[in-house]
């Protein structure tokens, strides 16, 4: 078999033994009337139409290049022409993106209907607007944008995340808009147990994600568009509206989506990370954590992601080539991602399959390898022969489900 690796893939030949599984995101059709659809039938809200009769300044919020979300594939269903509107892609803590990436988010130098695109710079102190805090202690600072037009309408793509349990729907607001110490705080959450893919209840960080989304109000002035997407990255359901409400019909078909049921843990899971989320080795530990509930302890996951920019993040590489007591940094940026690792690292061996220097993953405690054939002979010889084995294409978005 062929394994996604960059711009390519890589040959793999797994051994006969154990019995070998193969899941990745439901091959679900693309529906290219769905957005339409949605706009005209939306969630606890009105129809679009009405939304813009009397909105004139508008700011429409799109994820940024970090994000397999094809935002050009509803903007062009947009009828905001004659509009004063501004589009911005919404990236948090992200770099920017370049002027190609813009051009492949909105469709060209600018969308369909015109207006200016800007980016979102989470440490541009200048650019934001205090908004309170939360019960949790998160200081609210929000892009001044927000507050500058008369309607929000935002674009975004539901799927399971690691700690925040969906993207989506609040997420556009908190980290995707805020301030830089905003993220900060609210990412120090994810330390918490309770902080992992698939739940909302119970979960700190979507709770602060709602509490800054109550704080900042405005729902009326908001219109909703969550979007699905199929294994080729394009758009099978949508759902339109209310902000939370959208996001929650979302939901429930993303799980339908990207939670794929397998009998029992495996001992080896191969974790195939594939663009836009192979950007780095900061976004790449998605793939690891999203994964871990369907290996066995003592296992190995492989994880096969490109990591085309290197690290990402320094912080989160520094802190996990420390011996500091990540417990004491837990507001420190990247801390619980370098957190949900060590603690997986503890269970499991985890083998890094990637362009970067190999001195890179081993410095941190993966062992590094150039290709998955290698990857995966090391692995079946430590393991055993008959080892299952579980290989997860899109492991970004996949969530595999252990019945046992």
């Amino acid at each position: 078999m062929r394994i996604p690796f960059g711009n390519g893939s890589m040959p793999l030949e797994l051994k006969e033994g154990g019995p070998v599984r193969i899941v990745s995101p439901k091959n679900t059709p693309a529906d290219f009337g769905a957005v339409q659809r949605a706009l005209a039938t939306p969630v606890d809200f009105e129809e679009f139409k009405n939304f813009l009769s009397d909105r004139q300044r508008l700011l429409v919020v799109v994820n940024d290049h970090t994000r397999a979300t094809p935002s050009h594939d509803v903007l062009k269903h947009l009828p905001l022409n004659g509009k004063d509107v501004t589009t911005i892609t919404a990236g948090g803590t992200h770099r920017p993106p370049d002027a190609k990436e813009i051009e492949r988010i909105v469709g060209g130098k600018a969308p369909s209907y015109g207006g200016r695109v800007v980016t979102h710079n989470c440490r541009d102190k200048g650019s934001l607007k205090t908004m309170g805090k939360t019960s949790k202690g998160t200081d609210l600072f929000f892009n001044r944008l927000l507050f500058d037009v008369d309607g929000i309408v935002v674009v975004g793509s539901v799927e399971p995340h690691y700690f925040a349990g969906y993207t989506g729907g609040r997420k556009f607001l908190l980290p995707a808009l805020a301030g830089y110490d905003s993220i900060v705080m609210n990412h120090s959450l994810a330390v918490e147990e309770s902080a992992r893919v698939l739940a909302l209840d119970g979960n700190p960080v979507h709770e602060d994600f709602m509490e800054a989304l109550d704080n900042f109000g405005r729902s009326d002035d908001i219109f909703s568009i969550q979007l699905i997407l199929n294994d080729k990255h394009q758009v099978s359901y949508a759902t339109a509206g209310h902000i939370v409400q959208s996001f929650n019909q979302a939901v429930e078909y993303a799980n339908q989506i990207y939670v794929p049921s397998v009998p029992k843990k495996a001992d080896i899971v191969i974790s195939v990370n594939t663009s836009p989320l192979d950007i780095d080795l900061y976004q790449s530990q998605k793939a690891i954590d999203n994964v871990k509930l369907s290996v066995n302890k003592g296992g190995i996951i492989i994880l096969v992601s490109s990591c085309r920019e290197g690290i990402g993040d320094k912080s989160f590489y520094e802190m996990l080539t420390s011996n500091v007591d990540l417990s004491m940094n837990a507001r420190q940026f990247g801390c619980h991602k370098a957190v949900k690792l060590r603690n997986l690292q503890k269970e499991v061996s985890i083998f890094a399959v990637t362009s970067m220097d190999a001195s890179i993953p081993k410095a941190i405690g993966l062992t590094p390898y150039q290709d998955v054939q290698s990857a995966f002979d090391d692995a079946w010889k430590t393991v055993g022969k008959d080892s299952e084995v579980l290989v997860v294409l899109d492991s970004a978005m996949t969530v595999p489900q252990p019945k046992e």
